[in-house]
Order: structure tokens, then sequence, then C-alpha cells
């Protein structure tokens, strides 16, 4: 298919440009491998902020009720549910992008891998295998961002792990040593730290 623009990723730089030259009469596509929204709505700043809600929530019933002149015996919490409601606040995130915004301002959302095989030709490898080429005399590369690891600790999900898995982790773990202190290190530390993960 024939377009003015592609906008290779969805995040916020790719689908915020997606929109704005839609409004501005062009004919749009997005070509994005995952959901909308980018590390900062799937993986990132608001599904981070959510499970930083649940661990205030947590430690005000468990350390300081009393200053508000309240009393819980026996406060607990539900894990999964707490890992969910954040992964929900991320899906209703990718979802009013794609689902609103995309339809709103009639982009096409090409849910794949792209490449670019030539100048103003995508080619967009789909989950199924199948394979689609579109064409577009400007392209835009909004690729996004992935965690670095560091040398001689290569992620593997489960004992060493990027902030994306530290967003599910499941059964909560008894401990953990976090590398680096930046805004990530620190908030993920807050989080396990509140429900009892002796954190270092």
């Amino acid at each position: 298919m024939n377009y003015d623009l592609i906008v290779i990723g969805g995040g916020p730089a790719g689908y915020v440009a997606a929109i704005r030259a839609a409004q501005l009469g062009k004919k749009v596509a997005c070509v994005e491998k995952e959901r909308a929204g980018g590390t900062c709505n799937n993986w990132g700043c608001i599904p981070t902020k959510a499970l930083l809600r649940n661990a205030e929530l947590y430690r005000t019933m468990t350390h300081h009720a009393a200053d508000f002149g309240l009393k819980f015996e026996g406060a607990s919490y539900d894990w999964g549910k707490i890992v969910k409601r954040s992964r929900d606040v991320s899906d209703k995130g990718a979802a009013g992008i794609e689902q609103y915004l995309f339809k709103k301002n009639k982009i096409d959302l090409h849910r794949g891998e792209a490449s670019i095989d030539k100048p103003g030709q995508v080619r967009v490898k789909l989950a199924d295998g199948k394979e689609e080429t579109h064409s577009a005399p400007k392209i835009l590369i909004a690729t996004g961002c992935v965690s670095r690891p560091m040398p001689n600790f290569p992620f593997n999900g489960k004992t060493v792990i990027s902030s994306k898995e530290a967003m599910t982790l499941d059964p909560q773990p008894k401990s953990m040593i976090i590398i680096g202190a930046g805004a990530i290190g620190v908030e993920f530390a807050y989080f396990y730290n509140a429900f009892g993960t002796k954190v270092t």
C-alpha cells in the first residue's frame, strides 16, 4: 500500500508523529512489533507508577496508618493482583492509542517487524511469518531503546533481569541486588522493599 508517511515504531515519538501527520492530511501507517505506547506506556513510566502506588498504599497501611488515626492489623497483599493491575494500566494505554487515537486519525497499524529494503519501501514481517510491503516518500524511524546488559552478565530473564522482567516477576523474590541508582533502580528498590523483598 502507498502512504505519505510510514512511521516505524509506535512509542511516544512515533505515535505522536503519526497522529500529527494524519491531522495535517497525510495518509499514514505505523509499524509496531509489540504494542503502541513504547517503553513508557508498556514497560516504564506508566506501569511502574502503578506498582509504586500499590507500594505506597501498602507501606502507609503497615507503617503510617496511625499517623492518620487508622488501624490496620494483619494487612496482607496479593502479589499476582499487584502485577496484574500494573499490566492492566498498560493495556488500557496501548488500547487507547491503537483503538481510539489511531482509528480517529485514520492511521493504519501494521503489527510486525519492519525493515527498509530500499528508499521509500518498508517490508513488514508479520507474527504469522507473512510479509507485507508498503511504500512512502517519507519514513520516520522511531524505534526507541532497549536495556543494555552489563559486560559478562547477559540478561537471562531469571537471575539477571532488566527492568522489563522486574515489572512482572512471579513469584516475588526474597532478595535482589539492583545495579544502578537512577530513577529506574530507585523505583524498583522502593517497590520491592515495600513488600518485604530484601534489596541491596
